[in-house]
């Protein structure tokens, strides 16, 4: 029976080099799971891989896609029962957009059932990002602000849902105005256009109590009023770069504010956390409910259009991929 798999034989631009090619589907070995996939997310990181401008290069011809969610529909053998029926994302380097998928039940990771598909398959990725920036940088306080910029994105999205249950405050910062309400509603205590002119009225939100974490996916001078708008000894992560401009840090914030930048990449953090605190993790991620906006669903034989879509700015939500009717 068939496998209808997305397929890049060589980097280049996303929506011109993927193809859709048929396969067998794989049958499920000793161990293993069958797993029907459902939906698909287009992340940054994917079109990058597609790109061959990520922090790893994938062995081509590679299956694109390193997220997802899909039911479990048959087992290998040695596999316990409980494992059928369940909606789980696939192990780690599987790919993603394609029918179906066989691959060891040890490296997958079950969701609840109360989770919905759209957001089961969104959760592996922006949402652990911002759990984990938000937990291993400072150890915030109840009360404490918390400032990003990107704020429209799904990690910033996440990072505002966050902090609200954990008791702490968050300064979001957007290029759009139309999306300030939007993330006000979300629960976002400020949000602000990202401009320099915005600096005075962040200092007087904080008062004496500016942001120690601040958290950067745009780059450029939208870095230089992160660092202005923060306290001394602040931390500031980045972990995107949407601006594709360097980081202006300004030679007088470093030496008299004593700032210091970090990079962030949750693919780093997987690879060394253990077993017990990526579930722990995503135990919490699912009692919060997340919800991030979808923009779009494309079937997985219109994936040139969907990623067309996602290389588009000013979209407000993920852009998936249905990846059986």
């Amino acid at each position: 029976m068939k496998n209808l798999c997305a397929i890049y034989a060589e980097n280049g631009p996303p929506s011109a080099t993927i193809q859709i090619e048929s396969r067998e589907r794989p049958q499920p070995q000793a161990g293993e799971l069958l797993i029907r996939m459902e939906l698909a997310p287009v992340n940054p990181s994917d079109l990058n891989m597609i790109e061959g401008t990520y922090g790893i290069k994938a062995s081509l011809p590679a299956v694109a896609g390193n997220e997802g969610v899909g039911v479990v529909e048959a087992l290998g053998p040695g596999v316990d029962a409980a494992w059928l029926q369940r909606r789980v994302r696939p192990a780690t380097g599987t790919g993603t957009w394609q029918q179906w998928v066989a691959c060891p039940a040890s490296d997958c990771l079950r969701f609840p059932a109360s989770l919905s598909a759209e957001q089961a398959a969104m959760l592996y990725v922006n949402p652990a990002t911002a759990w984990r920036m938000l937990h291993d940088f400072i150890p915030l306080q109840p009360g404490e602000w918390v400032i990003q910029n990107a704020a429209n994105s799904a990690v910033g999205r996440s990072v505002i849902q966050i902090a609200k249950a954990q008791g702490w405050k968050s300064i979001n910062l957007v290029r759009r105005p139309e999306v300030i309400q939007e993330l006000r509603d979300l629960g976002a205590d400020a949000v602000l256009l990202d401009e320099p002119d915005s600096l005075p009225a962040i200092k007087e939100l904080c008062g004496s109590h500016a942001p120690r974490l601040a958290l950067n996916a745009v780059g450029g001078e939208s870095v230089q009023l992160l660092s202005k708008a923060v306290a001394t000894g602040a931390k500031i992560v980045t972990y995107g770069a949407m601006s594709k401009q360097g980081l202006r840090l300004g030679n007088g914030l470093l030496i008299f504010k004593d700032l210091s930048y970090h990079g962030y990449w949750v693919s780093r953090w997987y690879q060394q956390a253990e077993r017990n605190q990526i579930d722990a993790m995503f135990e919490s991620l699912a009692q919060l409910n997340l919800q991030i906006p979808v923009a779009a669903i494309h079937p997985l034989s219109e994936v040139r259009e969907a990623l067309a879509a996602a290389e588009q700015g000013r979209r407000n939500g993920k852009i998936l991929l249905r990846l059986n009717e």
